[in-house]
This record gives C-alpha cells, sequence and structure tokens, in this order.
C-alpha cells in the first residue's frame, strides 16, 4: 500500500489577498530567512500572527518607497482557526526563522517556524492573511524606531514609526 501525499503549498496560493503581496513581487519569496519580529495571539479566538521581515525587498516598490530609500518590507502574516495544539520554545527576539506550511486533512495546515533557539508549531486553517505592509531604510539605526512607509492609506495616517506591540488595534485587528 502506498502512504499518502504530503502536499506542501505555495504560500502565495494559500493568500486570501495575494494581489497586496503579488503587486510588489513578480515572485513572492519563500518564506526561509525571515527576521521573526513578534508573535501575537489574538484575543478574539483562535487566531495567530507572525510580525515578520521578508528575506527579499520587493523588484517593484511603490514609487514613495523607492524615493524614500526603503530597502526592508515588514508584513503581518494572519492564522485563522488556530488549533489547541500550539507549542511555543523560546522567544521570537528577531529571530531568523523559516516557516514550514504541510497539507494535512480537513482544508487544514500544519505549520512549523524554527530558528536558532525558537521553535512555534501548530494547526491553523488552509488560508492566510498579510497586513500592516510596511517598508523602511535598514541603514537608519533602530528599526523599531525609523520612519516606515505603509501600503495602506490608514496605516500611513495614523503611524510614522512601528507602534509599541501594545497598540491593539495595528496588532489584533486586520
Amino acid at each position: 500500500m502506498r502512504s499518502p501525499t504530503i502536499s506542501v503549498p505555495t504560500w502565495s496560493n494559500l493568500l486570501v489577498d495575494a494581489d497586496r503581496l503579488t503587486s510588489l513581487y513578480t515572485d513572492l519569496p519563500p518564506l526561509e530567512g525571515l527576521v521573526l519580529r513578534s508573535v501575537h495571539l489574538s484575543p478574539y479566538g483562535p487566531g495567530l500572527k507572525l510580525r515578520v521581515e521578508l528575506p527579499r525587498y520587493p523588484d517593484r516598490p511603490p514609487s514613495t518607497w523607492v524615493e524614500s530609500g526603503c530597502d526592508r518590507l515588514e508584513v503581518q502574516i494572519h492564522f485563522l482557526a488556530v488549533g489547541e495544539d500550539l507549542h511555543m520554545r523560546g522567544l521570537p527576539q528577531q529571530t531568523v526563522v523559516d516557516v514550514q506550511l504541510r497539507s494535512i486533512a480537513q482544508r487544514r495546515l500544519q505549520v512549523l517556524t524554527q530558528g536558532t533557539d525558537f521553535t512555534l508549531a501548530f494547526t491553523a486553517a488552509e488560508a492566510l492573511q498579510v497586513s500592516h505592509l510596511n517598508a523602511y531604510q535598514s541603514n537608519r539605526g533602530n528599526p523599531y524606531a525609523v520612519q516606515r512607509h505603509f501600503e495602506n492609506r490608514v496605516d500611513q495616517r495614523l503611524h510614522t514609526v512601528l507602534p509599541p506591540v501594545t497598540t491593539r488595534p495595528f496588532y489584533d485587528y486586520p
């Protein structure tokens, strides 16, 4: 008897709102070599967000990002319907991680986020969302204090730098 084929989906095929990223990239970078900035568990239900810096800057950035000299892109990746099997070891302190996705039964994903001294494993719905896309110039010092250029107009009006992790609307809502 043959064993079942393990489906390894590309994250671009799982994105509900893929155009937010595909408008910036010819090919989306893989979820490898990400700088993990933070992990946020939703207080409103079984959801989780990874705030990450993508490993490659967009090849089609907005003109305002180009004019500002931006060279890094940070996004929040949302996982919905996270299972009770969530396990985290270590602290996500600007750790470089790889995120592995594997399709399992009932349109679910098995997610493994792993880096040096950090592991996060869970199951979630087989759909991803991204939000709070923002670009910045990396050689300006502390990435938490440098000017950010947001893709979303509301974020653009509300924030000039990355809000502190206690800013609930930014981290708790899409």
